[in-house]
């Protein structure tokens, strides 16, 4: 991770501050640096105040050695510093305008605490191996699934081995954060969605309650629940344009059974697995296939993947959706929670749908949202025990998206979320800021909760 350095202006100097020579930023303030070394700690009000009549005028601060943040600024204008006397036999030089730089110790992040400041530096180095690591397994799902197809003895030895160390997260109690992952291609979308439902079903089995052979069932099958696509038999695609439309439809609604067959001649895959496969597109009033299963006929399991995989296809951009498309595909992830409980809740099972609401809470990771600071975020992770008090990461013009501040409101009571708004209603250069409304990816990363 790049250090955390922001300019800022002399003024803004206080005792605990680690501050270095902005070597860049001026040869009069390289001239006038009144410290032999290029960066210390300010420790005490003799080195503040050299800084302060030595006629530097603005420096870096760094933000992961200093025990505090800088002064603020009063007010927003130009500020002009005094020269400091000139040399004999020069000319004195013209007063230079010194811009107030906006760091992120404005007023609307001053009053932040000092466990959010010092846990920042922490949460981004999870975030990136996070997502290192869930890049890693798609690869590996890629590979799973492929194999899948060619029916090979190690696709369920390696899936296991995916599940296995998803259920050892789960069942440690772990947190699940989100990682916005950039546009990949239609393929990797589809390993996307597998590891999704993969994930997100287990948080939900693990807060049911599952044991661990439930759990690893429930993964398993989760993870392999679309491997009957893409089977569709050669004479199928044969005819003209209305009968290849009917065979696809006709096709799709079979790929359960399909994708259970195949899971079937597996020994490693779990037999509890099997009904998830199956039944996934199975609906507690019936509606669903491929057998039109409804209330108790419907496997308990298969129940959770059926509520997360309408979740995750209603988030995806380009992914795969039921064979009658959702007007709403793509939605931000509040919405399509909102979705899922006014227009599908008849189809769904009623514990798995509340748990799962519980789970991803009131602003789900994606949701796009103004603090009562009046920042914009993204929600990037949640609290089951707080629903209305995430972890989000806000937009600052003057901090770099690799080191953005992740707020956990849990932690700053004195903030809240103001409002949840559409993608679009951000201003451009928040909007490129937070990236929202791309392929979202979740994996399970070892963050316990404060």
């Amino acid at each position: 991770m790049p250090v955390t350095e922001y300019p800022i202006d002399v003024r803004q100097v206080c005792i605990g501050l680690f501050v270095r020579l902005d070597e860049q930023g001026g040869g009069d303030d390289v001239v006038r640096w009144p410290f032999p070394r290029k960066a210390l700690k300010l420790t005490d009000e003799g080195m503040v105040n050299a800084l302060k009549v030595s006629g530097v005028r603005h420096l870096l601060v760094v933000l992961d050695k200093s025990d505090g943040m800088p002064l603020p600024l009063s007010g927003g204008a130009i500020a002009v510093v005094p020269a400091a006397p000139p040399a004999e036999n020069t000319a004195p030089a013209a007063p230079r305008a010194v811009p107030t730089f906006r760091t992120p110790v404005s007023a609307e992040l001053k009053a932040l605490k000092r466990e959010t400041l010092e846990r920042n530096r922490e949460r981004h180095s999870r975030y990136t191996r996070c997502e290192e690591q869930y890049t890693k397994s798609v690869t590996q799902v890629a590979a799973i699934i492929r194999r899948v197809s060619g029916k090979s003895t190690e696709a369920a030895e390696a899936a296991g081995q995916v599940v296995h160390s998803l259920a050892q997260t789960f069942l440690s109690e772990r947190d699940v954060l989100l990682n916005v992952i950039t546009s990949k291609s239609q393929e990797d979308r589809n390993h996307f969605h597998a590891l999704n439902v993969a994930v997100l079903s287990m948080m939900v089995g693990a807060e049911l309650g599952l044991d661990e052979s439930a759990l690893n069932a429930l993964g398993m099958g989760a993870l392999m629940h679309d491997i009957g696509k893409g089977r569709m038999p050669a004479t199928s695609l044969q005819g003209g344009q209305l009968q290849l439309q009917l065979a696809i439809k006709k096709y799709y609604r079979q790929h359960p059974l399909v994708g259970a067959r195949l899971a079937a001649d597996f020994p490693n895959v779990p037999r509890a697995a099997l009904p998830v496969i199956l039944q996934h597109h199975e609906a507690m009033d019936g509606s669903g296939f491929p057998k039109g299963a409804s209330g108790e006929g419907v496997h308990r399991l298969a129940r959770i993947v059926h509520v997360v995989n309408r979740y995750d296809n209603l988030c995806a951009q380009g992914g795969q959706h039921d064979e009658k498309r959702e007007q709403e595909e793509g939605l931000i992830p509040h919405m399509a929670m909102k979705h899922l409980f006014n227009r599908s809740r008849a189809k769904l099972d009623e514990l798995c749908l509340s748990t799962f609401i519980r789970c991803m809470g009131v602003y789900p990771p994606g949701s796009v949202v103004q603090l009562s600071n009046g920042l914009f975020g993204m929600v990037v992770s949640t609290n089951p025990k707080r629903a209305t008090r995430p972890s989000v990461m806000v937009y600052h013009p003057e901090v770099p998206r690799m080191e953005a501040l992740v707020i956990d409101l849990s932690i700053e009571d004195g903030l809240e979320i103001r409002r949840c708004i559409r993608p679009e209603a951000l201003p451009r250069s928040a909007f490129k800021y937070l990236s929202p409304g791309r392929q979202l990816g979740y994996y399970a990363d070892a963050a316990h909760r404060a």
